[in-house]
């Protein structure tokens, strides 16, 4: 009787290997990237696990394919903790909270794991969503800790994000405690848990307790120091930063940009450039890790154009060519144009605009803006048209146009741009748009237009608005509406020296003095163009 059994399993053998091999070989292509060979392997298996299940769902989410994905997964018969784990994680990525949340709550409650708990708390931290990410930890903590399920150390690493995302250091504070108690302060498998609170400890305004964490960890790598330095940098402690700096055995490219940015912040920008000059040195780079970066060369050129020190700009654009940075790295390009602008090289300007293989709405702007600010406003609008035309423009493409109008005198042209913004364009006219048509009429001596613009704006008049009527005017000696505007902006600013204009327009003023007051005029008191897009 026992003979069936042992020949059956004897003839079963062959069968048996096929099947292993097969279950082998697609492990292996999902674990190496191949989600086609994989999905083509897991369709011929004769019968699938639940880890074949599993690894062809994570092959499929590796790869970036999260239809296919999400259908695999309907299309599984069973499903347990990893099967949604893996799922959650793959909508996170494809920004698709909704349709992730929707998953983790369909899972009944003793189903869930650490994983998928922390999956999800991740998710929503991911995509901008740290108040679900902080209200769904504090749900569930209490009934899963009786079950023995505690937070891990990404859970608290996830959650600390979500604390400088809400501006919570009262949730920062809790979560340290936790810390504390659930991982071994300083080892090195929680270091990045550590980082986290020195980072946002920082960031939320406790930089002693910043430094007592750095000071603690008995395991620091790169980022435990870089991070430790940003905090210092961002709160202006300067001397500790550079103490720290020295202090560091291996600076990597993060340090550098850093420090300099650090000192260039703080009206130290020689000092700055002398650091990126040392770090240029054969041994700041001994092990690669030195090796400048786009942000760097942003970092300096920014810097250089700060101080206009065109000439050092020169030789950090040779440095961007010879690393390969100026023509396809579009923030270097932008920021050599930025530093070309302010010392009026607009020849430069250009042909690093036309060297440039990739390019976004703020090199547009940008070289608007250096056109325009430099005395070319017709050459300006020749780049604002190709903008235009192609479609790579934004608010910010219209400052810089009437600011390029008004510097030349091109009334009709800009107040036609300005008319045009949403009708033809679907850009809506802001406060600053109004600012910039106000200094194109006041500017031309059209201060009656200009008065009349001011007025009628959909925005309450503030300082900006009548100082810059209030120029045009000394410019032009147009008392009458020079004389409201300094009323206005005296009623607002009692202490802002409107007193003296008024003398100056009652007085007549010389043309001398009051071209050197509307010379005075500081950028702050002009439409700004920034390039946040």
């Amino acid at each position: 009787m026992a003979s069936r059994p042992i020949s059956k399993a004897i003839y079963e053998l062959p069968s048996l290997y096929r099947l292993a091999r097969k279950t082998s070989e697609f492990l292996v292509a999902g674990k190496s990237g191949q989600a086609d060979n994989a999905l083509h392997l897991f369709d011929g298996m004769p019968a699938k696990s639940q880890v074949a299940w599993n690894a062809e769902l994570a092959a499929l989410v590796d790869a970036g394919r999260t239809e296919r994905a999400l259908s695999l997964f309907h299309e599984m018969p069973r499903k347990n903790a990893a099967s949604y784990t893996t799922m959650i994680g793959g909508l996170s990525r494809a920004r698709a909270p909704s349709m992730a949340r929707r998953l983790f709550d369909e899972l009944p409650l003793d189903q869930h794991n650490v994983f998928t708990w922390t999956a999800m708390v991740s998710c929503h931290v991911r995509n901008e969503e740290p108040g679900k990410a902080v209200e769904l930890f504090a749900a569930l903590y209490g009934e899963l800790f009786v079950r023995g399920t505690l937070p891990n150390a990404h859970m608290l690493s996830s959650l600390l994000k979500a604390c400088v995302a809400l501006q919570s250091l009262a949730m920062a504070m809790q979560l340290h405690a936790l810390a504390v108690k659930l991982l071994e302060e300083g080892t090195k498998g929680s270091t990045f848990v550590w980082n986290g609170l020195i980072d946002v400890h920082a960031k939320l305004g406790a930089l002693s307790d910043a430094e007592e964490v750095f000071r603690r960890m008995r395991c620091k790598d790169a980022s435990s120091w870089n991070i430790m330095l940003d905090g210092y940098s961002r709160h202006k402690v300067i001397d500790k930063a550079l103490v720290l700096f020295r202090l560091m055995e291996n600076k990597n490219v993060v340090s550098w940009n850093t420090i300099i940015s650090c000192l260039g912040q703080n009206s130290l920008g020689e000092d700055a450039l002398r650091l990126f000059i040392d770090m240029m040195r054969p041994s700041a780079c001994s092990n690669g890790s030195a090796k400048p970066n786009g942000w760097n060369y942003t970092t300096v050129l920014h810097i250089c154009s700060v101080l206009s020190l065109l000439a050092f700009g020169r030789q950090v654009h040779t440095h961007t060519v010879k690393n390969g940075f100026s023509r396809g790295h579009v923030f270097v390009g932008n920021s050599l144009m930025s530093m070309y602008s302010s010392s009026g090289a607009t020849a430069d300007l250009e042909k690093v605009f036309d060297e440039m293989t990739a390019r976004d709405i703020i090199s547009w702007n940008t070289v608007i803006q250096g056109l325009g600010q430099n005395g070319h406003g017709r050459r300006a609008l020749v780049f604002a048209e190709r903008a235009l035309e192609l479609k790579l423009y934004n608010g910010n493409t219209f400052i810089a146009i009437l600011t390029s109008c008004s510097h030349a005198g091109l009334v009709t042209e800009g107040m036609s741009y300005f008319d045009a913004m949403a009708d033809k364009y679907g850009v809506e006219r802001t406060f600053d748009h109004f600012i910039g048509a106000i200094d194109l009429l006041g500017r031309a001596g059209q201060l009656e237009e200009a008065h009349g613009l001011l007025l009628g704006m959909p925005f309450r008049p503030n300082a900006l608005a009548w100082t810059t009527l209030l120029h045009c005017c000394l410019a032009h000696k147009n008392r009458s509406i020079g004389s409201i505007a300094a009323r206005e902006l005296r009623a607002m600013q009692p202490d802002s020296g409107s007193r003296n204009y008024e003398r100056l327009l009652q007085g007549g003023g010389s043309r001398g003095k009051a071209g050197e007051l509307h010379h005075e005029k500081s950028s702050a008191h002009l439409p700004g163009c920034s390039w946040v897009v």
